[in-house]
């Protein structure tokens, strides 16, 4: 029994110390491929860890609007990390250092590129994409549609087509000939309904 106690607390502060040297929110996926992948745990038994740290107080959960969860390490899960990690073995330690050295970026890099959907209450899709640097939004976009499979789309061709999106998007805005052109097709809209300019100024005087 004993080293059943023991092995159940290694697991757990394998969790809390990669969270610690990774020191960002980790999805659950992306803890899976860590945990699982590196061959430290089970499936069912991380699932099992990682609900004990947070009812424990010592992660925190939070879930986005497609139901996508990462986790976080809490004040009491670092103050566990810095008293009982020596327990963890020197070369367990290097392991995961070396794993958070490898990957940081590139998890980092899967959150600052943001795509959820969420179904909105006029029966349509409200989808929200968004790039970020650190905490600094360079760009964010809500598009309204009216299917999950078009939300899906929306959110599959953000995040494979990014930089191509992006640069287009800033390079339109930017442009003095597309601001002109698009200005011209809200005036011409304005016309096809009826309202005149010249009423709508009279009306600001």
């Amino acid at each position: 029994m004993p080293g059943k106690l023991d092995e159940l607390a290694e697991n757990k502060l394998i969790i809390l110390f990669l969270l610690y040297q990774m020191d960002m929110p980790m999805s659950t996926a992306q803890l899976i491929d860590f945990a699982v992948g590196g061959e430290y745990m089970d499936y069912f038994s991380f699932q099992q860890y990682i609900a004990q740290l947070a009812e424990a107080g010592m992660v925190e959960s939070s879930t986005s609007e497609s139901n996508s969860t990462t986790y976080s390490i809490t004040t009491e899960g670092e103050e566990a990390v810095r008293i009982f990690s020596p327990s963890i073995t020197y070369s367990l330690r290097t392991a995961i250092c070396k794993y958070v050295l490898d990957n940081k970026k590139r998890i980092k890099r899967e959150f600052e590129v943001v795509a959820n959907y969420f179904y909105n209450a006029e029966n349509d899709y409200i989808v929200k994409c968004g790039i970020y640097d650190e905490d600094v939004a360079l760009m964010e976009i809500s598009v309204s549609v009216v299917s999950k499979e078009q939300a899906k789309v929306i959110k599959r061709n953000w995040k494979e087509h990014v930089t191509d999106l992006y640069g287009k998007i800033l390079s339109n805005l930017l442009d003095e000939n597309t601001g002109n052109s698009m200005q011209n097709k809200l005036k011409q809209s304005f016309e096809y309904s009826h309202v005149s300019t010249k009423y709508c100024e009279d009306e600001e005087e």
